[in-house]
């Protein structure tokens, strides 16, 4: 995974934060007998910490949100379909400003402390005051801009967990054609569901074993198992993020029509998706063979004529086509 985020406090509990802190900072310096030394040491050690902390807390976010132009591309379209940017940056702009005035108050506010004589020993505290006034001020008036960088940060932390160091096989398909049901027969394993935040299904990911090697598969349901029209700005950019990732599709058909649609409208599906992830070699499966009818097996055939066909024992015949595709497709 490419993207780490960090939430960020809200401004309450930040400003608790630099206040403990700074309180603790200052209850550990040393004893002094002069009181007004002490008194302006341990007012500027407060204002010095609390600052620091704010002003850190505020940097954070630049620094750690990705540099788009160096993230892979899959995460660059990723993020850019399903992130406001328009929103985020600005926020993560507002903050970093909001940690730099806080630095010029502690210098303003430091040199006060540092002015106080003889006799205004206790004015030292009214300073420290003043100053907390000040900060929690600056962290109200960043208020929202955290509360919308957090909501970046949780929307970040649901994207997928992809591999780039693997082949990845796309499967794709209307819903109920038994897309999940081969993915797991392929993985021998219960796939890792993710939330797609783009739409409301999930995303599954499973890894087959070929000899030495491992093979990443896919399920982008809600994604690539509608047809164009019905699908949004934000999930057309989704699909065209998979073709960072995708060095073959298998594309799973129903021949029964149990799954709720035509066999025509399954066909018109495949031409979509070979039309959005063009050059990717497609291998297109005959599911639930086992249970259907030598006229529906007949019937997939024709209107899938590449198509494998088989049982229980798909996966055999899968891995090697799978096999086969990956080694003589893109990469």
């Amino acid at each position: 995974m490419e993207i780490e985020l960090n939430f960020v406090q809200d401004q309450k509990e930040l400003i608790e934060i630099c206040f403990r802190k700074a309180r603790k900072e200052a209850e550990r310096m040393g004893k002094q007998r002069d009181r007004l030394k002490k008194a302006k040491s341990q007012a500027i050690k407060r204002i010095e910490v609390s600052a620091n902390y704010f002003n850190e807390a505020m940097q954070k976010p630049a620094a750690a949100f990705p540099y788009l132009k160096k993230l892979h591309p899959f995460y660059k379209e990723l993020i850019e379909a399903t992130l406001d940017l328009d929103k985020t940056l600005p926020a993560i702009k507002r903050m970093k400003a909001s940690g730099k005035i806080a630095l010029r108050l502690k210098r303003q506010y430091i040199g006060k402390a540092k002015a106080l004589e003889k006799g205004e020993e206790r004015k030292a505290k009214a300073i420290v005051s003043e100053f907390y006034g000040r900060l929690s001020s600056i962290a109200k008036n960043a208020e929202q801009a955290i509360k919308e960088y957090n909501k970046t940060v949780k929307m970040a932390r649901e994207l997928p967990n992809v591999r780039f160091d693997l082949k990845t096989v796309i499967i794709a398909g209307y819903p109920n054609t038994g897309k999940t049901t081969i993915l797991g027969r392929l993985t021998k394993s219960k796939p890792k569901i993710a939330e797609y935040p783009f739409t409301t299904q999930k995303l599954q990911i499973g890894y087959l074993e070929q000899g030495y090697e491992k093979v990443q598969l896919i399920d982008t349901p809600g994604l690539l198992d509608r047809p164009l029209e019905k699908r949004n700005k934000i999930e057309r950019k989704a699909i065209a993020a998979l073709r960072h990732l995708a060095n073959s599709i298998v594309f799973v058909a129903d021949p029964t029509e149990r799954c709720g649609f035509p066999l025509e409208k399954q066909a018109n599906l495949l031409g979509e998706i070979e039309k959005e992830l063009k050059g990717i070699p497609i291998l297109v499966v005959l599911n639930k063979a086992d249970i259907a009818s030598e006229e529906e097996i007949k019937a997939g055939k024709k209107a899938f004529p590449k198509a494998i066909a088989e049982g229980h024992e798909i996966e055999s015949a899968l891995k090697e086509e799978i096999a086969k595709m990956l080694k003589n497709g893109p990469v």
